[in-house]
């Protein structure tokens, strides 16, 4: 079956800042209904923008039955099933690996992996019943690397990536592409929260800890929310249908495989 000559209808989880946000609206931009997903009420409505028309559902993305029921409720507000998915909400939960706490490892697994898995089950049947699909999900560096302290989030990133190229082998020949893109320091808000806290634990500024996240960034500035958008943009039209399994790297040349 022929898809749509671009895709018509899209669904965008952390829809209501940073990156996700920034998707959000560069998919609108370039012509696609999007329905943008948020935790709560009013986190939904700064997805929403009046001017473009995107539809704000709030989710929390920790509640899986809320989860499993958003392809149903974004096909409803948008006209149809979703063409495409990406997947941007996530959180992070700093601790040493032997402090972490159960309770936060399932809940950062539960936000960024398993609602994942649970919006590709929501979508993807649509997708390939239509030969036509796009899914992105929004990685991080801690997709391919470890740090300090942050262990569920690098687990639930690596899982990420992991679950992604499984996908997309599996719906490789229906006409459907699962791609990962992997930013660098971007200038988010959880960044800056990031920054303030290693400012707060070392007893210097944020913009110093800022300063100090940079050093591995050869760009020596933070990937703004608008570059990472236009990466995924591209991955969800037509021109991108022979990438798929792939972890798209932009991070101002920080990792450089």
């Amino acid at each position: 079956m022929s898809g749509p000559e671009r895709p018509r209808r899209a669904l965008v989880t952390g829809a209501s800042r940073g990156i996700g946000q920034a998707i959000a609206h560069a998919l609108s931009a370039s012509g696609h209904a999007v329905a943008g997903a948020a935790r709560t009420v009013a986190d939904a409505r700064t997805a929403t923008d009046p001017r473009n028309g995107i539809v704000a559902l709030p989710c929390d993305m920790a509640d899986l039955a809320a989860v499993a029921a958003l392809p149903g409720r974004a096909a409803e507000a948008l006209g149809g099933p979703v063409d495409v998915l990406v997947h941007a909400a996530g959180i992070a939960r700093a601790a040493r690996v032997t402090d972490i706490a159960l309770a936060d490892w399932d809940e950062v697994f539960r936000v960024n992996v398993t609602s994942m898995l649970v919006l590709a089950q929501g979508c993807a049947p649509a997708m390939v019943a239509r030969g036509w699909g796009r899914i992105v999900t929004v990685g991080s560096l801690y997709s391919r690397m470890g740090a300090p302290f942050s262990g569920s989030y690098t687990a639930s990133k690596h899982a990420l990536l992991g679950l992604t190229r499984v996908l997309a082998m599996e719906l490789a020949t229906k006409g459907v592409t699962a791609n990962v893109v992997v930013p660098g320091w971007t200038d988010t808000e959880m960044v800056r929260a990031e920054a303030r806290n290693v400012s707060r634990a070392n007893g210097y500024g944020e913009d110093e800890a800022v300063r100090r996240f940079l050093r591995g960034q050869p760009i020596g500035r933070m990937v703004e929310p608008a570059e990472v958008a236009a990466l995924v943009a591209f991955l969800c039209g037509d021109a991108a249908a022979a990438i798929t399994g792939q972890a798209l790297n932009i991070d101002g040349g920080s990792l450089q495989s």
